[in-house]
């Protein structure tokens, strides 16, 4: 008993210091692990063999994942792709704010199914932001919006299945099923958002976009048929059931032979090394979560945690909605119900109990991962747009949680429908 209390008052105090920002999660989570494994009485040789050695290696198909998923983010970004999309959205969409509003969001969400880290959003952020707030989109609103559709793509891109699949042993083909329903739920969620905060009609603003010739001058060189490479991943993987890697590989070739196929050696090599630099702090978290996952699942934490575990996990679909709703502040700030944080080995925690299966686990994780990446001030990508936009991170967080917490509650409500 006592042994529980110290490992969930080691829990506590390194929740306070990710979530104070005073301790890096990087730095966190590697003495989370070794305190837990420490108190739960391994042996100095299995804490370094096991938890610290064989631990910085767990998740390393999602490292993998993560790093050629970087590099697709690099060439869509170099050849210009991502830059095509939005502006071919733009000019699509004219000066009403509320059909600029719609595409430039559907815009964004399609790249972010493969871009990724805070260069793209500063990349993707440069342009859109601008935009919207020159056809009269407030910007508090227009950052929202952003932040959104971020998550939309975002639920479509492979590495964070890979890092799912890795973290709960899921195959990536049984957890294919959340992104498209997520993905759905999220989108509604984002229409109600235009609906409810743009105003129709034209704008009153002048149109800060180049003129249509200049747009199809600029981006001349990106066919049309080059605009589908970040989704050919997601088709070879879902449709065709391919390994992750290989989809996001064969995408990134597709996107250099359809734009600048003379390059394609020095635009691939150039796009591994700097999509590794971007994917770095996901790999640092990565190694830390993996030595979380063997601490908290080794047979002497378990012994100790299962019994405290069990007793506060829902036994019945209406407690496990609720107990995920109400607890989905959790998920802010690197708390307990974060994936990158120390959500992880509470995921691990509550499929040990066997009273929640990892597909369950997996679905009510996921569905905090909307509240978490579109309203969480510590976020990265949050703190950029609030800075580009001149406001508080918190004032995102309030116009965004609302409509974010009906998501997730609608996508739990899912979970006990139709996975329990």
């Amino acid at each position: 008993m006592l042994q529980g209390i110290l490992i969930l008052i080691v829990f506590v105090l390194c929740a306070a210091g990710m979530m104070s920002r005073k301790v890096p999660a990087i730095i966190s989570l590697p003495i989370m692990a070794i305190l837990i494994a420490i108190i739960s009485g391994m042996s100095f040789e299995n804490i370094l063999s096991g938890v610290i050695g064989n631990g910085a290696v767990r998740l390393s198909s999602a490292m993998m994942a993560a790093i050629f998923g970087g590099m697709l983010s690099q060439v869509i970004n170099r050849t210009g792709i991502a830059n095509s999309i939005i502006k071919r959205a733009a000019e699509l969409a004219g000066d009403n704010p509320f059909i600029v509003a719609l595409i430039i969001s559907i815009a964004v969400a399609f790249v972010f199914t493969s871009l990724s880290g805070l260069g793209a959003i500063i990349m993707v952020g440069t342009i859109v932001l601008p935009i919207m707030i020159s056809v009269g989109i407030d910007s508090k609103i227009s950052g929202s919006l952003f932040l959104i559709a971020f998550k939309i793509g975002l639920l479509f891109n492979m590495y964070s299945y890979a890092f799912y699949s890795d973290v709960l042993k899921i195959s990536v083909q049984d957890l294919k099923i959340f992104p498209i329903i997520y993905g759905i739920a999220t989108s509604i969620g984002l229409f109600f958002f235009i609906l409810l905060n743009v105003k129709k009609g034209k704008a009153k603003t002048a149109w800060a976009m180049p003129s249509t010739n200049s747009i199809k001058n600029k981006d001349k060189k990106v066919p049309i048929y080059a605009l589908i490479t970040p989704i050919i991943p997601i088709l070879l993987v879902f449709i065709w059931k391919f390994n992750i890697i290989p989809a996001i590989l064969i995408g990134a070739i597709y996107g250099v032979l359809t734009t600048k196929p003379k390059d394609i050696v020095n635009i691939l090599s150039s796009s591994l090394i700097e999509g590794i630099k971007d994917v770095a702090p996901a790999i640092g978290l990565m190694i830390g979560i993996g030595m979380v996952l063997l601490a908290v699942m080794s047979p002497e934490t378990s012994a100790i945690m299962k019994p405290l575990i069990s007793a506060i996990i829902p036994s019945n679909k209406i407690l496990f909605v609720l107990f995920f709703a109400i607890l989905s502040p959790l998920a802010l700030y690197r708390g307990p119900l974060n994936m990158w944080g120390l959500g992880s080995g509470i995921a691990a925690l509550m499929v040990s109990t066997g009273k929640l299966s990892p597909m369950v686990v997996a679905g009510a994780l996921l569905a905090l991962s909307v509240v978490q990446d579109i309203s969480d001030p510590t976020n990265t990508h949050n703190v950029w747009i609030s800075n580009f936009i001149e406001e508080d991170t918190t004032i995102l967080l309030k116009k965004t949680f609302p409509y974010v917490f009906s998501i997730a509650v609608v996508c739990l409500i899912y979970v006990t429908i139709f996975i329990w």
